[in-house]
């Protein structure tokens, strides 16, 4: 029976601030499912918990956005979506960005297809389910996960929340609290309004010893520093306990806008040495300080907009770790902490009553246990991810009884620049075995095809190259000793942009079933090397007459490929084997310029054109036999 498959679909993905996502995929996966991750956005930054290495899925981002501009100037895009375009500017204003969402929709509706997914999966009420909407005209299906402050503030219009509950297989509401304001909003959609909790893996958090009777009294607490989350009532309930003569120590671990007015108030407040801002940290190093910890504490409120927590994630890892929680009687959070019995709540904003309930936890170590203890088998009945997966999985099943089948991808050409000489593509563009991907600028569009374009994949922008290369440190740690093979024919700056990518296309493209990468010109040839020698997968290469890469470089390169097509006959005559001319490829487009008094001009000197249609197709075969054989 094949694996059923389908896509999460984000706004921006990864989001460090969002570890049940990446809990609730990575359990979907040991399930059974195959998942496909997609983000319209890059993510904010290049910090990554170390568990997203677990996840099997590959991350898909999309071309930049003239790309995805010229892809909606297609003619079967209006047809399509023009009519749901309309509509949606006339009933929810042009601040909606419909044609945005519609352009997006499009733009991933192709992949999706080859991918072999049907049905999407959204976090959060936002642009991200508005895109969901536009693939459903296309004809994917979709369910989305409603949390708080999405639904409650940021999308800011019920009639589009009712549209995306109306359209969608099934929503998710994350508490009690929360499905029964979606059920009011949304009359007559109570059926497919689900209260599925967010999960975690109860298990991969320590034991805490919240009864060790050392002093002072250690509070951790996790969150952005924003209003909602209610740190700057915090503070002062801290300057409460220390005017009571009672010892505690609070660490904020989280960043966020508030960061200067908070670090201010520790100061005014003279608790340098009882509160300390962190900043960010690793799903790792937040677990540690959850291990030393003696109580966990969450002071949420209802921010100037509307806005709160619903279910905060952090609060359930507290549990796991059994640690007794202090919090507010805000939304779904008595849904969890069970006063008295799992901790103890206290109104939002009530700095007095936050503190009395800190010092009741400071002087009964014996309480703080017993609380953390029935904490923890609270977390096990309600939150374990085995539960809560488990349900949503049951309904991805039934979304998803019909999926086709996933296409594998084993050729995959490296382009580093789309120009006029791209166009030769056409001829292969609608090959399902051929990838196309580049990390070059996209200057020229006017010269590619409709099908190309559509066919063209761009790597992600360098915070995720970055991300990649700052976690892969036996990659990193390999590839600098590459460089000094290489020798200084090639610049550093150089070198390490394309190591980067080179890095990106390792991870990425065996998640696809890539056997043979290819350079496309002589400018992907490092790249493809160093993937070569990250990877071992198969590689080839086509040098153009007049390479731009060096010949003395290429010649140190090109004899680790399986199969090169050299058109320059200089460095045909450097290498060893006899080596022929499949492509002939003619000298790259140069510049010239040209100046007519004040006036500059930059031309376009450019081969005579020619059809190179059967040629791309006799090399597309050779390296689809090669990718048949076994590797020597």
């Amino acid at each position: 029976m094949p694996r059923p498959r389908l896509a999460y679909l984000y706004s921006r993905y990864p989001v460090v601030s969002q570890t049940f996502c990446d809990s609730e995929m990575l359990a979907l996966e040991g399930m059974g499912f195959d998942l496909e991750v997609f983000s319209l956005n890059p993510p904010p930054d290049s910090f990554r918990h170390e568990r997203l290495d677990r996840l099997r899925a590959e991350i898909h981002y999309p071309a930049p956005e003239e790309v995805r501009d010229a892809q909606a100037k297609q003619p079967e895009f209006e047809a399509k979506l023009g009519a749901l375009i309309k509509d949606h500017d006339q009933r929810y204003g042009k601040s909606f960005k419909a044609r945005t969402r519609a352009r997006n929709a499009w733009h991933f509706a192709s992949r999706l297809r080859a991918l072999g997914v049907k049905h999407v999966h959204v976090h959060f009420a936002n642009r991200a389910t508005h895109s969901a909407l536009f693939l459903k005209k296309l004809g994917f299906t979709f369910s989305f996960t409603a949390h708080a402050q999405d639904f409650m503030v940021d999308l800011g219009s019920d009639d589009l929340l009712r549209e995306m509950v109306r359209e969608s297989e099934f929503v998710v509401a994350v508490s009690d609290f929360s499905r029964g304001l979606l059920c009011q909003t949304c009359p007559g959609n109570d059926a497919k309004i689900l209260r599925i909790y967010n999960g975690i893996e109860l298990d991969d958090f320590p034991v805490a010893r919240p009864g060790a009777s050392d002093v002072p009294l250690r509070l951790v607490s996790v969150g952005r520093l924003i209003e909602f989350k209610g740190f700057q009532h915090l503070i002062p309930s801290i300057a409460l306990l220390k005017q009571k003569g009672v010892q505690a120590e609070l660490r904020i671990i989280g960043t966020g806008p508030a960061r200067d007015e908070l670090e201010a108030q520790i100061a005014n407040a003279g608790l340098q040495k009882e509160v300390k801002l962190l900043g960010m940290r690793s799903q790792e190093q937040i677990k540690a300080e959850l291990a030393e910890a003696h109580a966990f504490v969450l002071p949420s409120i209802v921010d100037s907009k509307g806005a709160s927590d619903i279910l905060p994630t952090v609060i359930t890892e507290a549990m796991a770790c059994r640690l007794p929680v202090v919090s507010t009687t805000v939304a779904g959070i008595p849904e969890m902490v069970r006063h008295g019995e799992t901790g103890l709540l206290v109104e939002p904003k009530d700095e007095a009553g936050m503190a009395e309930a800190l010092a009741q936890l400071a002087a009964q170590p014996e309480l703080r246990v017993r609380m953390g203890q029935a904490g923890r088998k609270h977390a096990d009945t309600l939150f374990a991810l085995s539960v809560t997966a488990g349900a949503l999985g049951e309904h991805f099943r039934k979304a998803v009884q019909s999926a086709p089948k996933r296409v594998e991808a084993p050729i995959v050409y490296v382009i580093n620049q789309v120009d006029a000489e791209v166009s030769a593509l056409q001829a292969i563009a609608n090959e399902e075995r051929l990838r196309v991907l580049t990390g070059g600028t996209a200057d020229e569009l006017s010269e590619v095809s409709p099908t190309l374009l559509n066919k063209l994949e761009w790597i992600p922008d360098a915070v995720v190259l970055e991300s990649l290369w700052l976690r892969r440190t036996g990659w990193r740690q390999q590839i600098e000793k590459l460089r000094g093979a290489i020798g200084d024919a090639l610049e550093g700056e150089e070198f390490y942009r394309q190591a980067r990518r080179a890095m990106w296309y390792a991870e990425s493209l065996p998640k696809r079933g890539a056997k043979i990468v290819h350079a496309y010109r002589s400018d992907a040839v490092l790249c493809v090397w160093l993937v070569k020698k990250l990877t071992n997968l198969r590689v080839t290469a086509a040098i153009e007459d007049t390479p731009t890469l060096s010949r003395a470089t290429l010649a140190k390169l090109l004899p680790d490929f399986d199969l090169i097509s050299v058109s320059d006959e200089k460095l045909r005559g450097t290498l060893s084997k006899n080596i022929e001319d499949v492509l002939k490829l003619q000298k790259p487009p140069t510049h010239r310029k040209l100046n007519l008094g004040p006036v500059k001009l930059k031309l376009r000197n450019t081969a005579p054109a020619e059809d190179r249609s059967a040629l791309e197709r006799v090399w597309l075969e050779k390296l689809i036999s090669l990718s048949q054989t076994q590797s020597p």
